[in-house]
């Protein structure tokens, strides 16, 4: 689950960006644009491990269920049980591609702000200061 307050940090990263994108603020903006290779490789590998993850619980909660329908053996709590198992796993599946989403629309947001400064704030002028 992304909490609350990790949201509105992105929010208000966007927003000091945004202020200093539009003052030309190359103090503030650069670190930050430099920084976003790092960021979005370390974003993926976390999606990345967190899917797989979820395929591999997936996988085994499917052993699982079908092995004891073969046997005859699956009984009212076991099914429960894994109903349960698979309604947390959709749960995480759902987080994860909310993750995805907000990551995508963060990255727009952030090249279209990188076009905008590389376009409109002269090399070498601070004129934000």
């Amino acid at each position: 689950m992304m909490p609350l307050l990790f949201l509105a940090a992105a929010s208000a990263d966007l927003d000091a960006l945004d202020q200093a994108v539009s003052s030309c603020d190359r103090a503030a903006a650069n670190p930050v644009f430099s920084g976003e290779g790092a960021r979005r490789s370390q974003f993926l590998l976390d999606a990345y491990r967190e899917q797989e993850s979820i395929v591999t619980a997936r996988a085994d909660l499917s052993d699982r269920r079908r092995a004891a329908r073969e046997a005859g053996s699956l009984k009212a709590a076991d099914d429960k049980q894994m109903k349960l198992e698979d309604a947390a796993l959709e749960d995480r599946q759902r987080a994860l591609n909310d993750k995805r989403m907000l990551e995508g629309i963060r990255q727009d947001a952030m090249d279209t702000m990188r076009r905008y400064f590389l376009n409109n704030c002269p090399a070498g002028k601070d004129i934000g200061k």
